[in-house]
C-alpha cells in the first residue's frame, strides 16, 4: 500500500544518517531490506548488514536535506553528499546527488528507494565517475559546469 509519507521518510533517513542515529535508520528500513551496487556487483541484504556497512563505512558523508523555498523538487545540503532532486509517487523515489569523496572526486550519484508496509524495502544505487567528453562529438554538443 502506497503511503503519503514516503518522501518524508526519505528526508529523515537523511537527517539520521547525518547525525550518525543508526537506530532510528533501523526504524525507517525494512528488517529484509535490500541494498544493491550495480557497479561493483555488491547486494547487501538484511538489516543487520545495511547498518554494519553504514557503521564501518570509511569517512561517511555528512547529509542534511533542506528543501529550496519554493522548488518543490530543489534541495540544498552540505558539501559531502549533495541529493540535487528528489522525485516520485507511492512506493518509488528516485533521488539524484552530487558526491564529494574526501579525495576531492565529485561523482553523480542515484539512488531509488522502494518503500513496502511504510519502510524502506530497496535501494538501488548507481554512482558514476566523471569523464572526458569525446572530442568527436564537440560540434553537437556543449559543455555542462560539473559543479552547478
Amino acid at each position: 500500500m502506497a503511503s503519503p509519507h514516503n518522501r518524508d521518510l526519505i528526508n529523515k533517513f537523511y537527517a539520521a544518517l547525518n547525525e550518525r542515529k543508526f537506530d532510528e535508520i533501523s526504524e525507517l528500513v525494512d528488517p529484509h531490506v535490500v541494498q544493491e551496487w550495480p557497479q561493483s556487483g555488491e547486494r547487501i541484504k538484511g538489516l543487520k548488514n545495511f547498518r554494519a556497512v553504514l557503521e564501518n563505512y570509511p569517512e561517511l558523508p555528512s547529509v542534511a536535506p533542506r528543501r529550496v523555498a519554493g522548488a518543490e523538487d530543489k534541495w540544498v545540503l552540505t558539501p559531502s553528499w549533495t541529493p540535487l532532486r528528489i522525485t516520485g509517487s507511492g512506493d518509488v523515489y528516485t533521488v539524484e546527488s552530487r558526491i564529494n569523496y574526501p579525495n576531492g572526486e565529485v561523482w553523480s550519484g542515484v539512488t531509488v528507494v522502494e518503500f513496502r508496509n511504510g519502510k524502506a524495502s530497496k535501494l538501488t544505487e548507481y554512482f558514476a565517475a566523471p569523464f572526458p567528453a569525446a572530442e568527436w562529438r564537440s560540434t553537437w554538443v556543449e559543455h555542462i559546469d560539473s559543479k552547478t
